[in-house]
C-alpha cells in the first residue's frame, strides 16, 4: 500500500511539474506570437519592371513593399482570396502593403496612369506567403497606419501600456486614451464625404499633435498604438448602419473583438456593422 501511495505521490509531483512546464511554454509561445513587426526591404526577393520595384523578402511576415518614381498616378493591386487596390506615392520610397488573406499565393500588380482613369500595367508578379502567424499582417505598419519604431505614436503606446500585463488591459487603456483625448473633425469628414478630399491617408503625427481626426484617423491610431505593443489589430472599412466608416477588430484571448472609438467620441449608437475590407 505504501508503495502504491509512493508511486501515486511521485506521479502527482511529476504531473504538477509537467503542468507548470506546459504553462510556461504556452506563455512563451503566446509572447513569441505577439511581437510588433517593423517592415524592411531586405532585397533577398526583389522584382523590377518598368521602373517599379517589388520587395517580397518578408512576405512570410505578412507584407510586401513597393516603390516607383513617377509624376503620374500609380496604383498597386494585390489579389489573394480578396482583391485590394491601393494608391502608391511616386516619390521613389517604399510603401508597405499587407497580405491580409494569410498563407497563400498573392498576385501583385503595379499600374501607372496613362491619362484620366486609364492605367497601364508596369509590373506583375505572383508571391507566395507562408506565415507561421496568420495574424502577422496585423502586427506591422502599412500605408494606412504608418509609423516607425521612433514615431511619437509608438512612444505613446509604450507610455499608455506601461505596467499593464494583459492584452485586455492594454486594449482598454488605448481605447480610453483615444476616446478621452480625441475630437472628431466634422469639417474634414464633410470634405471627404463630398469628394473634396480624395486619396486621404492618415498622418498619425499630425493627428497626435492636433488631437483631431475622422474615423479613419482614429482607427489608424488604434492600430499603431496596439500593433506596436504586439497586439494584432485590424483596421476595418465598411458600413456602420448606412454610413461609410472605419473601426477596429482586436485579437484578444483567441478571438476578434470590435472596438469603435469614433462612435464613442461622437456619442453615436450604431445598430449594424457591415465589413467590406480589412487592412
Amino acid at each position: 500500500m505504501q508503495s502504491k501511495l509512493g508511486r501515486s505521490h511521485g506521479c502527482g509531483k511529476a504531473g504538477a511539474v509537467i503542468a507548470v512546464a506546459m504553462a510556461v511554454l504556452l506563455t512563451l509561445l503566446a509572447v513569441a506570437a505577439s511581437v510588433a513587426i517593423y517592415p524592411e526591404a531586405s532585397g533577398t526577393v526583389r522584382y523590377e519592371s518598368g521602373g517599379a520595384v517589388l520587395d517580397a523578402s518578408n512576405a512570410n511576415q505578412g507584407y510586401v513593399m513597393v516603390r516607383m518614381s513617377s509624376s503620374k498616378k500609380l496604383k498597386v493591386r494585390i489579389t489573394g482570396d480578396n482583391q485590394y487596390t491601393y494608391d502608391l506615392d511616386g516619390d521613389g520610397e517604399y510603401d508597405v502593403y499587407p497580405l491580409q488573406d494569410g498563407s497563400r499565393d498573392y498576385t501583385v500588380v503595379v499600374y501607372q496612369q496613362v491619362q484620366g482613369n486609364s492605367y497601364s500595367q508596369v509590373l506583375s508578379r505572383t508571391v507566395r506567403a507562408e506565415m507561421s502567424d496568420e495574424n502577422a499582417p496585423f502586427l506591422s505598419p502599412n500605408r494606412y497606419s504608418w509609423y516607425t519604431q521612433d514615431s511619437a505614436v509608438v512612444q505613446l503606446g509604450a507610455e499608455i501600456c506601461a505596467g499593464l500585463t494583459s492584452d485586455q488591459e492594454k486594449v482598454q487603456a488605448v481605447y480610453n486614451y483615444i476616446t478621452s483625448n480625441m475630437i472628431y473633425d466634422y469639417m474634414a469628414a464633410m470634405m471627404v464625404a463630398a469628394g473634396q478630399q480624395t486619396g486621404y491617408v492618415p498622418d498619425l503625427d499630425e493627428v497626435l499633435e492636433t488631437k483631431m481626426g475622422i474615423c479613419f484617423d482614429f482607427a489608424a491610431m488604434m492600430c499603431a498604438l496596439l500593433r506596436s505593443q504586439g497586439i494584432p489589430t485590424q483596421m476595418v472599412m465598411g458600413y456602420a448602419d448606412a454610413m461609410y466608416h472605419a473601426w477596429n477588430n482586436v485579437y484578444i484571448d483567441g478571438e476578434w473583438v470590435r472596438y469603435d472609438a469614433t462612435s464613442a467620441v461622437t456619442f453615436t449608437n450604431i445598430q449594424q456593422y457591415t465589413e467590406e475590407a480589412v487592412y
